[in-house]
């Protein structure tokens, strides 16, 4: 290949002006991840032991976190995340939630799709996480949604209508753990049971702290006949009660 040809495909392939979402130094080559290797390795990956169910970290010999142990049903059957939620990862989700970066997530969305292969996930059909129409009014956006997007580049079926949060609940993020257990009672609901009956469903979310969330969602596909029900999530965060 002569050097014209070199430089006319580097040219189409690789866009300047890019830029490391998470230290802004522009990039020099391709990364799906819109990232840069320095950024890359410091970045808070979950890559050690972890529970078999909820996928929290947890350091001893056990199998499953404290929680976990207790027989907490859930609903959900695993729960998986790519990141702790700390550092540049977190900056990032901010970026993303609060000060409408909404490409973030495409960038975002392949780390989670990362999860997806590693763990051999088969889900049927992928549903992100709702949000009440008055939380979907004032922020403009959903995030899950967003967030799906490599899983249906990776040819997956994804619902956003299937399942709708119809309570107006409190922020989740101002309640302590034992709150955030109760306040999602019943806020969400299977609209069209059709979507999920037998089917092996995948939510998709950007944190999970308590798991309060993705937990009144799966008892809502349980009751809605899916045969099982997974979790995605992009960071896991330890709750206060459990990390102090």
């Amino acid at each position: 290949m002569n050097k014209k040809v070199r430089e006319f495909l580097a040219s189409t392939i690789f866009i300047k002006d890019i830029k490391c979402l998470f230290c802004g130094k522009e990039l020099d080559k391709y990364s799906r991840y819109c990232a840069c290797d320095e950024c890359l390795n410091v970045l808070p990956f979950l890559r050690g032991k972890v529970c078999k169910y909820c996928g929290e970290p947890i350091k001893s010999m056990a199998t499953y976190c404290m929680r976990c142990k207790k027989h907490i049903d859930r609903g959900f059957d695993m729960a998986r995340a790519e990141f702790m939620y700390s550092g540049k990862i977190k900056d990032a989700i901010i970026n993303l939630k609060y000060f409408g970066n909404k490409y973030y997530a495409e960038y975002l969305s392949n780390f989670m799709l990362d999860v997806y292969v590693r763990n051999d996930f088969k889900s049927d059909v992928i549903i992100p996480a709702p949000m009440s129409n008055k939380s979907l009014k004032t922020r403009g956006f959903n995030q899950a949604e967003l967030l799906c997007s490599a899983f249906e580049k990776y040819g997956l079926e994804i619902n956003t209508t299937c399942v709708k949060k119809i309570l107006e609940t409190e922020n989740q993020a101002k309640l302590n753990f034992k709150d955030r257990q109760t306040n999602l009672t019943g806020a969400f609901k299977v609209v069209d049971k059709d979507a999920v009956k037998n089917k092996n469903v995948l939510i998709i979310d950007d944190i999970f702290t308590t798991g309060a969330t993705v937990t009144e969602i799966s008892f809502a596909l349980k009751k809605a006949g899916a045969k099982r029900v997974d979790v995605i999530t992009l960071c896991h965060d330890m709750p206060s009660e459990v990390t102090n």
